[in-house]
């Protein structure tokens, strides 16, 4: 912290904020809302200190994190440390011993919610650990039975059952119903089948798709292309997302129509 003083800009506020000293238990009731009004302050102001407010703590206290504030993640949902299960992979061959508990470890993780997918982190790093994407089959349960797990929580979809460990049932009810608003709030779109059997639903009118279809469409007319800032522009703009993905489905002629060696062939 002596470092952190040190290296802090001219012009940043460097006071602390002070709090009333008085008990509450004397405080009149006309004074409870210039009470909270100095608390709101207080917050307020340390809020505005880099030192404080990058503060590992600080953020843990607030329930943010670096991710919390990204447009393009989509709206925020609530965030926590939890303790996660080792396994539940629905893939054969990762669980070594099935159901055996001796298998099973415990890490702390930083977990996200948001509207389409959980996430997990390593709260020393920030590292994202795994995405778990909502989906048709995505369900919660909580309790020992379901989970054998002393408050536990268990977070289904199509790929993984994530066990998560809580301090005590109001805590894992906590987890549970604030995933659950947010997700049935702001993620409705991906908990039924879509058509071609997508998770999401069809969004109209996207920069993603115009672009793909005129790659499909004007397939023919792109061998007349010399590589230039068109097809750099598609290039750049689709690799942001995933090299991968095939314009063209199901997969028939091997890679021929992945989008990387549509646009190394054009170019």
């Amino acid at each position: 912290h002596t470092v952190r003083r040190q290296s802090i800009k001219r012009g940043e506020p460097r006071q602390m904020p002070s709090l009333p000293h008085t008990a509450e238990s004397t405080v009149r009731e006309e004074h409870f809302s210039s009470r909270r009004k100095q608390l709101e302050d207080y917050l307020t102001n340390i809020l505005k200190m880099p030192m404080y407010r990058n503060y590992h703590g600080t953020m843990e206290f607030i329930g943010v994190s670096q991710l919390s504030f990204i447009h393009d993640l989509g709206p925020k949902g609530i965030e926590g440390f939890i303790m996660k299960r080792s396994g539940g992979h629905r893939i054969p061959g990762l669980n070594c011993c099935g159901q055996g508990r001796m298998c099973y470890r415990w890490s702390k993780r930083w977990l996200v919610v948001k509207d389409s997918f959980l996430m997990y982190m390593k709260p020393d790093s920030g590292a994202i650990s795994f995405v778990l994407l909502v989906d048709k089959e995505f369900n919660i349960k909580i309790g020992q039975k379901e989970t054998e797990t002393k408050y536990g929580l268990q977070i289904d979809n199509l790929s993984r059952s994530l066990i998560l460990k809580c301090n005590s049932y109001r805590h894992a009810q906590w987890w549970r119903q604030g995933i659950d608003e947010f997700i049935r709030k702001h993620g409705k779109d991906f908990l039924t089948e879509h058509r071609f059997g997508s998770y999401a639903a069809v969004q109209e009118n996207t920069l993603a798709k115009c672009l793909v279809s005129w790659v499909v469409e004007y397939e023919d007319e792109l061998l007349c292309l010399q590589a230039t800032s068109a097809v750099f522009y598609i290039y750049l703009y689709f690799l942001r997302l995933s090299p991968e993905i095939f314009m063209k489905r199901p997969v028939v002629e091997g890679n021929r129509w992945r989008l990387d060696c549509i646009l190394k062939r054009k170019a």
